[in-house]
């Protein structure tokens, strides 16, 4: 894990009702001492070796700003571009807009310590705390790891596949010093838009009606975009990258825990001309199936965790060596689904939530999307030095078009 690593994601959560600092601050803590990622930072030992530690770690900082001098989307672009200090933690930080009777909560979360679902795990506790200072605390005592919590009989299957390829191969490459590079500052465009419950559950019928799942259908919807946009220079076999959660591997409790457990996937789909949404929906859900059903990609990250590290003398310099992956895919689409946040908590009622919204800092195109309430919200971000805006535009708006057009 880089000290200078910007794999980092937000939320954004619009309040009716104002909220004090001091009351969140209150609540922060309480939310930090259940669950111990949420309060931890990065040691090093003598021997260049890196883990986590929940000792001297100071309290997940909040910042105020007014409402009337700032809005979310600049603190969301600054702050995914401003680097946690591993080394003294936490790897969380929250900002508080407020203005008259509303107010936008802003959470940042470093990737490497938890995933978008656990993150609503962290902002339901946190509202339940803010609608109830005596709400029980119930705090885990230790931080699960993926690999402990991955079902026996999964696991079993797990074992018994063939080690994956870096494995095989060996894992001490020659290794350099490697100078380090300036901290990329992107300049994020970040669109955002939703859902009514009409519109939301005209998608969702569609989808049991044809089959498929939802995902699948927002997911064509941007790739023929996307096609339609690039395909006649680059050819109509799209691809598409989906972060999928590892919970249904997982067993039952892990539902509750705050952490990291989930991976990625990534499809070549056909995009012709004479392709339909449906006929491109139920390729992706095809795919995903097909590799869900078989608990990819699990194994691989079931080995990382277990075994990546092994014969490396120092991870940091290892790390540095290693090329940054492909980013061969038109787009990632993060859906969470519906998510465990209530409509209100006590005086507090949740008018919007957007994320997770990833720090695209290689030229990714990220779609996050997340049903709350019977609407769905989205956000899209890319970086306008990789992307231009007008195009980014158009696509949305090209698959917003092919969504309503559903019958």
């Amino acid at each position: 894990m880089g000290n200078t690593s910007l794999v980092y994601f937000a939320f954004r959560i619009k309040i009716k009702g104002t909220i004090s600092k001091d009351k969140l601050e209150e609540v922060l803590l309480k939310v930090q001492q259940k669950h111990p990622l949420a309060g931890v930072r990065v040691i090093m030992t003598g021997d260049k070796k890196q883990f986590i530690t929940t000792e001297n770690v100071p309290r997940i900082p909040l910042s105020e700003f007014n409402g009337d001098e700032i809005d979310w989307k600049t603190v969301v672009k600054d702050e995914l571009c401003n680097p946690f200090d591993i080394f003294k933690g936490p790897m969380i930080r929250v900002f508080l807009i407020n203005r008259e009777n509303i107010s936008d909560i802003v959470v940042i979360f470093h990737h490497a310590i938890c995933d978008g679902l656990s993150a609503v795990v962290f902002l339901n506790d946190l509202f339940l705390f803010l609608s109830n200072p005596l709400h029980k605390l119930n705090a885990f005592t230790e931080a699960f790891t993926l690999t402990e919590l991955i079902k026996q009989d999964i696991l079993d299957i797990i074992k018994t596949r063939g080690l994956p390829g870096w494995m095989k191969k060996g894992n001490k490459p020659e290794l350099k010093p490697v100078k380090k590079e300036p901290i990329r500052k992107p300049d994020f465009a970040i669109h955002d838009w939703f859902f009514t419950e009409d519109d939301t559950k005209k998608i969702i019928l569609f989808s049991k009606k044809n089959n498929v799942t939802v995902h699948s259908i927002l997911s064509a919807a941007f790739l023929k975009s996307f096609a339609q946009e690039f395909g006649p220079e680059e050819g109509y076999k799209r691809v598409l990258q989906s972060p999928i959660s590892f919970r249904p591997f997982l067993v039952e409790e892990a539902k509750n825990y705050f952490g990291l457990f989930n991976g990625l996937i990534e499809v070549g789909i056909d995009c012709s001309p004479e392709k339909t949404i449906t006929e491109i929906a139920m390729e992706i859900y095809t795919k995903f199936k097909e590799q869900l059903d078989n608990y990819d990609p699990l194994p691989g990250y079931y080995h990382f965790n277990e075994h990546f590290l092994e014969g490396i003398e120092d991870p940091e310099l290892f790390f540095s060596n290693r090329p940054d992956q492909p980013m061969n895919y038109d787009f990632s689409l993060s859906n969470l689904g519906r998510i465990q946040i209530q409509k209100k908590y006590g005086q507090y009622e949740i008018e919007k939530i957007y994320g997770p919204i990833f720090s695209a800092i290689r030229g990714e195109k990220v779609i996050s999307v997340n049903t709350h309430q019977g609407r769905m919200f989205f956000t899209c971000i890319y970086d306008k030095n990789c992307f231009d805006t007008r195009i980014g535009r158009t696509l949305i708006r090209r698959a917003l078009d092919k969504i309503k057009d559903i019958k």
